[in-house]
């Protein structure tokens, strides 16, 4: 009978120390593994380092013609020219805009063959001036490489100051 009154004693013993370890190392493996798991499942908030083109696009000014250059060019048919006073862009990224600068010449030769297939009659109107304006934001995302889906860092907006037509002779 004394052994039977042993063992009584030493089953709740058993069962507070199995509770103890259940109710502390339960939790505590739960949380370490929710402290290394969860930043795997969620991902970084940090950036990836080396690129040039941000997460999310910006508005940056980029100068093609500066204010008071006066630069011109031909229209359709060779008679009449148009003075442009300055040409600026809206761009998405600092690329872009590096972009433009590098590719001067090619941008202003587009804008020559654009220009040529144009009349002063189209010019002079809002929706001509919206599909100038749109053709030559596409010319210029295409010379620099932001096309499909990198368009959102290219030239977002076509600033032009038309300042006179003229006729040569």
């Amino acid at each position: 009978m004394a052994e039977e009154e042993r063992r009584e004693e030493e089953q709740p013993k058993r069962r507070m120390g199995a509770s103890l370890i259940t109710s502390i190392v339960v939790p505590l493996v739960v949380s370490v593994a929710v402290y290394f798991l969860l930043p795997m499942f969620l991902g970084s908030n940090q950036g990836k380092q080396g690129e040039n083109v941000p997460s999310t696009p910006v508005r940056i000014k980029a100068v093609l013609i500066q204010q008071g250059e006066n630069q011109t060019f031909l229209l359709k048919g060779g008679r009449d020219v148009v003075v442009i006073d300055s040409l600026s862009f809206s761009v998405g990224s600092d690329a872009c805009r590096a972009a433009i600068a590098e590719r001067k010449d090619e941008i202003m030769d587009a804008l020559m063959m654009i220009f040529l297939s144009k009349d002063k009659s189209e010019l002079s109107t809002v929706p001509g001036l919206e599909l100038l304006k749109r053709q030559i934001r596409d010319a210029v995302n295409t010379i620099t490489g932001f096309v499909g889906d990198k368009e959102k860092y290219g030239v977002l907006d076509v600033y032009l100051y038309i300042k006179a037509f003229a006729t040569t002779e």
